[in-house]
């Protein structure tokens, strides 16, 4: 038991999103501020709103004849995140919008074509540093979810909200961390699979007549 320790609060005081297409390699797992490699690009500055990781979880209650919500049966246990970029390039509209090329009609001049009804999956990584603490999410496989909307103002940045679902896979994704405090964790988890991820409740019993 760890108790109060200031050492242990972590600020996620600047960061990168990278993406690559999907299938691109992944970095190194020994190092989590190593380059990401070839095919990863920095998608450069982000909205101080920063990155919002959401775990979800939706569950099924099992009653029974004598009690009631004896187990809670996991059914699934989707993943998102979101986070604003402010930099327009190419890459940043692409990824944005699903898909689609950028073309050069003559020099100097960049046409994009957006591919109709396409969503690419990528891969993705969410690197932070809290001093010479560094913390990088892995995320093998993500895709834009939901309306992309962003608004050109004459007092403002133009910037792309964006939000992305993880999709399944082994793993979905993963923390690499130089952080001491994640080198003795004292909980267990038991892992299954979901169908049998269940939590037991106690049983309440009930008046008999």
């Amino acid at each position: 038991m760890s108790g109060q320790d200031t050492g242990q609060i972590r600020v996620a005081g600047a960061g990168n999103v990278w993406v690559a297409d999907e299938g691109t390699a992944l970095p190194d797992e020994t190092d989590p501020t190593a380059a990401p490699g070839a095919g990863w690009i920095d998608m450069g500055y982000v909205t101080t709103d920063g990155v919002t990781f959401t775990f979800a979880r939706e569950s099924e209650d099992l009653d029974s004849w004598q009690a009631d919500k004896v187990r809670v049966l996991t059914t699934s246990d989707p993943m998102s995140l979101t986070f604003a970029l402010m930099q327009t390039t190419g890459d940043t509209l692409i990824l944005a919008m699903g898909g689609g090329t950028v073309e050069s009609p003559v020099t100097d001049v960049y046409k994009y074509v957006p591919a109709e009804g396409a969503n690419n999956v990528r891969a993705m990584i969410i690197d932070f540093q809290d001093s010479a603490i560094n913390y990088r999410y892995v995320l093998p496989k993500v895709q834009v979810e939901g309306e992309v909307s962003y608004t050109l103002v004459r007092d403002g940045a133009l910037t792309y909200p964006l939000g992305f679902g993880v999709l399944d896979g082994s793993p979905k994704y993963y923390i690499l961390t130089d952080d001491p405090n994640m080198a003795t964790p004292t909980l267990t988890v038991a892992t299954s699979a979901k169908a049998d991820a269940i939590e037991e409740a106690p049983a309440k019993a009930k008046a008999t007549k």
